[in-house]
């Protein structure tokens, strides 16, 4: 534990220099080292070097952080959101995003601007994101108004759908996979952080062209609208003779046949345009850890 001190007095001590900051430094400094410092010797041991090295970033982090808060507005840190944010970061050091957000958090506990913005779930809801979560989240408050979101189904001829994708979220322009960005979405709304509306969508239909142009939905509307290509001629050349069905079919299994070329010939992959949004929640969240 005590190897630790000064890592994270080197960090900040500089800011204890003024008056204002002596008090609350010094109160994060020993709050820190009764959580990040009590490792368990043997598991410390075997992580130091790293550890040692993520450390020093993140007390770096905090230090940058708290800097930016104007001197009248610094107060001692609140240790109800301070400790649990220390002891949980511990485990994050190595995500880089994760680590940032802790950073953040601990610094607006010391800014009165913030206090109104900080709640107590947030050190609960950063252990839940993922990275990816983080950048979806980050880039989602930086675009607002224009933020956008797509589902991808397929409509049969009876009026049902299948849905193929959902929460199809593109404004994050390091990930378009929506494979792995659907489940982000979901977990942003599982949190309370984020909603998302399918009966409403933004007025500039232009902001839907990345989601028509995305290279899924291409590839499947190309796939489908073979499909129906396929199923269309092959009706038509069976109401001429061209071709005919298996002798040894029964008369059953040739009607189900047809009535699958005529699902076939009518199936249509369609896009839902919607809106996503932050909650108050989450412009909240995004206000003090990001």
């Amino acid at each position: 534990m005590n190897e630790l001190y000064p890592i994270v007095s080197g960090a900040l001590s500089g800011l204890a220099a003024a008056g204002a900051l002596k008090g609350p430094i010094e109160s994060l400094t020993q709050i820190w080292t009764l959580t990040i410092g009590r490792f368990p010797d043997n598991a410390y041991q075997k992580y130091k070097i790293k550890q040692a090295a993520n450390l020093e970033k993140y007390a770096n982090e905090v230090k940058e952080e708290i800097e930016k808060i104007p001197e009248e507005n610094i107060q001692e840190p609140k240790l109800s959101v301070v400790g649990p944010a220390l002891e949980a970061s511990k485990f994050y050091m190595e995500e880089d995003e994760i680590r940032g957000m802790f950073a953040k958090l601990i610094a607006s506990s010391m800014d009165k601007t913030q206090s109104s913005n900080i709640h107590p779930s947030f050190v609960e809801m950063i252990k839940m994101l993922s990275p990816l979560d983080a950048k979806n989240l980050y880039y989602l408050s930086q675009i607002g108004e224009d933020a956008t979101i797509s589902a991808v189904h397929l409509k049969f001829p009876n009026g049902t759908f299948t849905e193929l994708y959902s929460h199809v979220f593109l404004d994050n322009p390091e990930v378009q996979d929506i494979t792995i960005i659907s489940p982000s979405i979901d977990n942003l709304i599982r949190l309370k952080l984020v909603n998302v509306f399918y009966d409403r969508k933004r007025p500039k239909d232009e902001l839907y062209d990345k989601h028509k142009n995305h290279g899924n939905f291409m590839a499947l509307k190309d796939e489908y609208e073979k499909m129906n290509s396929n199923a269309k001629n092959m009706l038509a050349d069976l109401d001429s003779g061209k071709i005919y069905f298996d002798k040894n079919m029964s008369p059953e299994e040739k009607k189900e046949a047809r009535e699958s070329l005529e699902i076939e010939k009518e199936i249509k992959l369609e896009m839902g345009k919607g809106i996503i949004e932050l909650t108050a929640l989450g412009k909240n969240f995004c206000k003090v850890c990001l």
